[in-house]
């Protein structure tokens, strides 16, 4: 497979910037030294988070991710999906598969995928951003069983917080694509040999033009013969690239989750440690304010939906490790999570009764998890973060893969629907 070297993104190399990080770390150390119990205690808890919940959940999705990508798959399905992915998001179909690994893995699952498209050059760096910004979500299984169940004590609340995580995160990508300036194209003379294959079949040579099928089979094949790598070879270099970038995330949930620890003992009070949680870490973020007693239950869960959206800085900067190996902007990823954090808490602030009154009436709607009542009971107010590790490293992440694997497929099945139903509407509309 063709991959070309792109420039990274530049680091900011003002002096302020760098006295700030620097002063930022020594604050760290310092205060790691003055309260090293709780550093550890937070350190540990980061730790039975990342093995418990987020390694299980993610490294079949990163091996798979590269498999399918080195045998053709994801080109494949990228002539499916173009009609599509096109019209809704001037994006190339290739970029179905980051957005359904995305959605159903969580992030970072998407950006690794985006990454991998963009050194290939099936997408431009605009393409790219948009991209970014679409596959970045949280987990089915977290918002419905952990937080839905878990934290705010009902499956139809986790389901709820999921549909308007996923509407929210379609207007805002809807609302960039209206409000960009620029269409999304790769300059000429640029465009390589992937990207080609998935524009649409030249209209004026009717006879000549392979059927749908044939250009996915050939499409798949040619993907595959640039590849060239044996399987043994193929498994062994997604494996050690799928665990290297899993050992950064939880290398950054440990240092996150040590911060957060520290900046808490420092300012105690209850506004506080909601601000911090939902800046910073996105599970401690819905923790808190799923927990915590509110007058208005329909004000809480539209914090929790906008924090959700977020995602907290320990998951923008497991993307911004990615995307530095790339052309893509942290700008343009960071406008995104503002966006879809805004849409988040106004569709679900605006909708959330109509939508919990619907729920509640059809009972059948909820999904099949594997949930353990028990295991994800609801804690009781004013508990510390051991009951938060206990909710989230019960080690059920490898019981959810057939849920998440029947929703991937669902999900990938939905997009080539959509695609079909754009490319006759165009078809028609000419």
């Amino acid at each position: 497979m063709k991959h070309t070297r792109l420039t990274q993104s530049p680091l900011i190399k003002q002096p302020f910037y760098t006295l700030t990080a620097g002063g930022t770390a020594l604050m760290l150390v310092f205060c790691i030294i003055a309260y090293p119990d709780e550093a550890f205690q937070a350190s540990l808890q980061g730790l039975k988070v990342w093995w418990n919940m987020i390694f299980p959940a993610l490294l079949p999705f990163l091996i798979l991710s590269q498999m399918l990508m080195a045998y053709g798959f994801v080109h494949g399905l990228g002539v499916l999906l173009d009609p599509l992915m096109r019209a809704l998001f001037r994006i190339p179909g290739a970029g179905g598969w980051a957005w359904a690994a995305g959605w159903t893995a969580g992030y970072p699952a998407g950006a690794e995928a985006v990454v991998a498209l963009r050194k290939q050059e099936l997408i431009n760096r605009q393409e790219g951003e948009r991209l970014l910004g679409l596959s970045h979500a949280s987990s089915p299984v977290f918002m419905i069983a952990v937080v839905g169940v878990g934290f705010m004590e009902a499956a139809n609340t986790g389901l709820s917080l999921a549909i308007f995580h996923w509407l929210s995160a379609l207007v805002s990508m809807l609302l960039i694509r209206l409000l960009s300036s620029r269409k999304a194209k790769l300059p000429a003379g640029r465009a390589s040999a992937d990207a080609q294959q998935f524009r649409p079949l030249d209209k004026s040579q009717p006879n000549t033009s392979p059927s749908l099928l044939k250009r996915v089979l050939h499409t798949m094949e040619q993907a595959h013969r640039s590849d060239g790598r044996s399987l043994g070879k193929l498994l062994g270099e997604a494996t050690a690239s799928a665990v290297q970038t899993l050992m950064m995330i939880g290398g950054y949930m440990m240092i996150f989750s040590v911060l957060i620890q520290v900046m808490k003992l420092l300012m105690p009070d209850r506004i506080g440690s909601i601000v911090l949680n939902g800046l910073f870490e996105v599970n401690l973020g819905a923790f808190t304010i799923g927990t915590l007693s509110f007058s208005s239950p329909v004000f809480q869960a539209a914090l929790v939906s906008a924090v959700l959206a977020w995602s907290g800085f320990s998951a923008h900067l497991q993307v911004h490790s990615l995307i530095k190996q790339t052309d893509l902007r942290y700008a343009a990823f960071l406008q995104s999570r503002l966006l879809h954090a805004v849409c988040a808490f106004g569709l679900t602030y605006l909708c959330w009764t109509p939508l919990q009154s619907l729920l509640l009436q059809w009972e059948g709607a909820m999904p099949t998890l594997a949930i353990s009542e028990t295991t994800y009971a609801r804690p009781e107010a004013g508990t510390s973060l051991d009951r938060w590790i206990s909710l989230m490293g019960t080690g059920e992440g490898w019981g959810q893969w057939p849920a998440l694997l029947l929703f991937a497929g669902g999900l990938l099945a939905l997009f080539i629907i959509g695609s079909v139903i754009a490319k006759l509407l165009s078809h028609y509309s000419r």
